[in-house]
């Protein structure tokens, strides 16, 4: 049976497009190549599994960053299956999502299978949440044009929940298809709803940018898409797009150079499916931005073969850091080398001073991302001092050598050289700041949890974001002490923030000490 809409023809050339993307995507579980998108989310599942919530992760960042701004969805799926495992089962499902949408316009079968390209290198580089986020979008699209209102709305929420970036990218065509009169308004308030309240509720990691390289590319591609003569709606939507690209350029702005996919990623599906011209035309028209994209996974493909990549290279880093004294009441830094690796990796044993947000990094500094940027000695000594990172991993064989690799590889004034193999140089950062400050003792230290040994009446310094999304309990029942000395009967733990926007701990109502934990929660 049929789906509606879709001829036979169309059908079997979407089996035939999901059977190549099914092949791509057992060939990518099976390899599992290094990319750094499949980094973060390898350690997001991880986090998923370790207990961490929507609202706080204690691994990465200091804690700075809620994770439900990154995905809802996705890092519990996958937990629950693996990221590889859902990475290839979203691309799969992408020739279908498209024909289900396209079976109305001039060319669905081109469509189709210009979208299985994109659904490839997509997967090639290993875009998670942004795959599982594009098929629901590609839902309420469809249900959008149907005139179905509410599902379509139902559907923008959830690929919001799945991915900040489909949502923005389907609130486009939303837009496109409304100034075209063919799609309701319902579904556009709903979407710029969610973003709002998304927005307010985890906040943002700050600014990714747009180079005007970059932006140029993308206005030069957008351009192209025009000799094929799309539809009123494509165009309306390319000329959203070219207007974001110009806004983003001198705006910096979480979504970003994330802008580019939609171009490289999706538009070239929306002009091949509606083009009026003839297929050389409309070839000529979509593969430079097919070309663009192919461009960009070859060069994630090719970075995930580098020795800096690897698992392995960081055992006997991760056994030597473990055997280094006071590495239990502090942080650690894996300067940053492009790969990311480390994001994932030593982030089940420490607690890393940044992790693999590249907004978050360049809130910090451009030289964790920049090859051309500068961070001098004393800037990154002071950040490391204040973020409790005693010590510092510094790749030998980095696949990109950015601003903080230049300025750790020359060894700042202070710094000490403690350990070093073949593949890595550790350093010990002077007077670096505890984790925990004296009136507490760390007892366990998770990436979803932190339990202390808490000393009554103490303010107590943990290095640690303060955050609303962050509690504390006590987790040991009363002592005999605390009868005799009249105490109420539940201790309490206060948690304020302090003026550097660290978390002051303090126990009321116990004569002794009592183990806290200390939690996130939305």
């Amino acid at each position: 049976m049929l789906a509606e809409g879709v001829s036979r023809r169309l059908a079997l050339h979407t089996w035939l497009a999901t059977a190549v993307v099914a092949l791509a995507g057992v060939l990518f579980v099976v390899v599992a190549p290094g990319v750094g998108d499949m980094w973060a989310a390898l350690a997001r599942a991880q986090a998923a599994r370790d207990g961490v919530g929507l609202g706080y992760w204690f691994s990465w960042y200091s804690g700075a960053h809620p994770p439900g701004g990154y995905s809802v969805l996705v890092p519990w799926l996958s937990a629950a299956l693996g990221a590889h495992a859902v990475v290839a089962l979203a691309a799969t499902a992408i020739p279908w999502a498209v024909a289900l949408t396209v079976t109305q316009v001039r060319r669905p079968i081109v469509a189709v299978w210009v979208a299985t390209l994109s659904a490839v290198m997509t997967l090639g580089a290993g875009r998670t949440t942004f795959l599982v986020g594009a098929v629901i979008a590609l839902g309420a699209l469809d249900a959008a044009i149907r005139d179905r209102r509410w599902t379509a709305s139902l559907l923008v929420i959830l690929s919001g929940l799945a991915s900040p970036v489909a949502v923005a990218f389907v609130l486009v065509g939303f837009g496109a298809g409304l100034l075209a009169r063919r799609i309701s308004l319902v579904p556009i308030l709903v979407g710029i709803a969610f973003m709002g309240v998304s927005s307010l509720v985890w906040g943002s990691s700050g600014p990714e940018g747009y180079g005007w390289g970059r932006a140029l590319t993308s206005l030069v591609l957008l351009g192209l898409f025009l000799l094929a003569k799309p539809a009123k709606p494509v165009v309306l939507a390319i000329a959203i797009t070219a207007a974001a690209v110009l806004v983003f350029s001198a705006v910096p702005n979480a979504l970003g150079s994330n802008l580019a996919r939609l171009v490289f990623a999706v538009l070239p599906v929306a002009v091949a499916a509606t083009a009026r011209r003839s297929n050389r035309m409309t070839a000529c028209a979509v593969l430079p931005a097919l070309v663009w994209s192919g461009y960009f996974t070859a060069h994630d493909l090719a970075d995930a073969r580098a020795s800096a990549s690897s698992v392995t290279v960081y055992r006997p880093l991760s056994d030597a850091l473990q055997a280094l004294p006071g590495i239990e009441n502090s942080r650690i830094e894996v300067v940053a080398d492009g790969t990311h690796t480390s994001a994932f990796v030593m982030a089940e044993d420490f607690w890393l001073a940044r992790g693999y947000e590249t907004q978050a990094d360049r809130s910090l500094s451009d030289a964790f991302v920049d090859r051309e940027a500068h961070i001098s000695d004393a800037e990154l000594t002071g950040w490391l001092q204040d973020s409790a990172v005693r010590y510092v991993a510094l790749n030998r064989h980095p696949v990109k050598k950015t601003g903080q690799w230049r300025t750790v590889a020359a060894t700042p004034p202070g710094w000490h050289e403690v350990w070093s193999n073949d593949q890595w140089r550790v350093f010990e950062v002077p007077d670096a700041k505890p984790l925990v400050t004296d009136g507490a003792t760390i007892t366990d230290k998770t990436s979803s949890h932190l339990i202390l040994r808490v000393e009554p009446s103490r303010d107590v310094i943990v290095r640690t974001r303060w955050s609303s999304f962050l509690h504390a309990r006590v987790i040991e029942e009363r002592g005999p002490s605390d009868q005799r000395a009249g105490w109420d009967d539940a201790p309490r733990v206060v948690l304020e923030p302090t003026p550097d926007g660290w978390t002051r701990v303090r126990l009321d109502g116990s004569s002794t000490a009592r183990d806290v934990e200390l939690f996130g929660r939305p």
